[in-house]
């Protein structure tokens, strides 16, 4: 099966149809959510990254301003990945041949393993070491910023 064939079955699908087919208001407010999410998750980054940095919240171990922070990064992630697939699969051959749908991918899959491997574990203590922190804290905002750029390239390719 060709990668045509896989895009075309998902595109295809019984929930592709009830997506396209639907009142253009679904496919409207999948696309709010989807940026919403990734409002909520960028926010959550940047108020976290700016305390690694050491601009804002000084007087706050990182731990303890990451603590919250981290829950809406992964509730903004969640609601991001679901709608996202959502509108993906009811426009498959569409977003299937777009480099700026695929560099999408592939910096979100960059992302996701930095704040997985990285940035999760500089947070978790609360006086990480001072370049550590700066690296990573820059290293996640251009990541996530440039998962943004792609994803607003989307449209325009």
């Amino acid at each position: 099966m060709s990668y045509a064939d896989v895009l075309a079955q998902l595109q295809g699908s019984a929930l592709a149809h009830a997506i396209s087919k639907s009142n253009h208001l679904i496919g409207a407010t999948l696309q709010i959510l989807h940026i919403f999410g990734f409002v909520l998750l960028l926010s959550s980054i940047t108020v976290i990254s700016l305390r690694l940095l050491g601009l804002t919240f000084t007087n706050q171990p990182v731990g303890r301003v990451a603590r919250d922070g981290t829950r809406l990064i992964w509730i903004g992630l969640a609601l991001a990945v679901a709608t996202g697939t959502l509108m993906f699969v009811s426009g498959a051959r569409h977003y299937g041949y777009n480099w700026a749908f695929e560099m999408k991918m592939g910096l979100l899959l960059a992302a996701v393993l930095t704040q997985v491997l990285l940035f999760q574990r500089v947070v978790s203590v609360d006086f990480p070491r001072p370049a550590l922190a700066r690296a990573s804290a820059v290293l996640s905002m251009t990541l996530w910023f440039a998962v943004g750029l792609a994803g607003r390239m989307i449209g325009f390719i």
